[in-house]
């Protein structure tokens, strides 16, 4: 059987914090567009998603997909820019021949969801934070955060500068002096470079799309070559049903940033098969 794949974060995971700031069980909530559309279209499915995923999860992600599934269609969120995956080895070392599954949920079955979601069209994925030795988490570094705020740079003062950037706080160095330059842009491309070259040895067409206009997109993408299977949409989910159904999607909230039922249904039922039919990049 052949399945659509998608990978994202919390908005693929259906979850979001009660108004206790307690959250909500992931995949048990119904604001999840990739169910969804699933269930809408009669599309089997896979989907790979944490809370508080970052871009550099996604190739290892995909590549365990790929593997696991026969597909020709992917559709992944790429999301915000400003979340750090750290690791953690028990016995200080690099793993060496660890697998893209290595951190899936136990014995590689699929997370347990609610019996009455249960249903044989989708299939889901997310990760563990612990397996065996290893430690793999991601953590935000908050602009807001007072300790954060920028401090500027000398240009003319290379020789030291960077030796006294080194003794700022990790979170002020990842935010402003990798997060916000051109490493990272690299870095977000050769993601996406590694997507597509997987993308091209399985014959797989993906689509790259973001659900709000908060999260980073570079005009050019083709930083180590052209994405030759890559269709990515130029308009954010957001932007697509402001223009569509003039509504603002960041009123439409079940807390501070995950969006009720009826914007993942919009995505669902209006913007996935839109960018699902785009030839190239509008």
């Amino acid at each position: 059987m052949s399945r659509t794949l998608f990978l994202g974060d919390s908005h693929s995971a259906g979850f979001y914090e009660n108004s206790d700031g307690t959250s909500c069980t992931i995949w048990d909530s119904e604001n999840n567009y990739a169910e969804i559309y699933s269930k809408l279209y009669d599309v089997p499915s896979a989907v790979y998603a944490m809370p508080g995923a970052c871009n550099r999860h996604y190739p290892v992600w995909f590549s365990f997909l790929v593997d696991e599934y026969e597909t020709n269609t992917a559709f992944i969120q790429s999301t915000y820019w400003n979340r750090d995956l750290l690791a953690a080895n028990k016995n200080l070392d690099i793993a060496d021949g660890m697998k893209s599954d290595h951190f899936c949920t136990p014995g590689r079955s699929k997370f347990p969801v609610p019996e009455y979601r249960d249903s044989k069209l989708i299939e889901r994925w997310t990760d563990e934070l612990v397996s065996d030795d290893y430690i793999e988490n991601c953590v935000r570094t908050a602009p807001n955060s007072k300790h954060l705020e920028y401090k500027g740079f000398t240009f003319e003062e290379l020789d030291c500068g960077m030796e006294n950037i080194l003794n700022m706080p990790y979170a002020y160095v990842k935010l402003w002096h990798e997060h916000i330059t051109h490493l990272q842009y690299r870095e977000f491309c050769s993601n996406l470079f590694i997507i597509d070259t997987l993308c091209k040895n399985y014959g797989v067409k993906w689509h790259l799309w973001t659900i709000n206009d908060r999260v980073v997109m570079p005009k050019d993408l083709n930083f180590y070559g052209p994405l030759e299977n890559c269709i990515r949409a130029e308009v954010s989910a957001e932007t697509f049903i402001k223009d569509k159904h003039k509504l603002n999607i960041e009123q439409m909230v079940l807390d501070g940033e995950h969006y009720n039922y009826n914007v993942h249904k919009i995505i669902a039922n209006e913007f996935i098969p839109y960018i699902k039919n785009l030839t190239k990049p509008k």
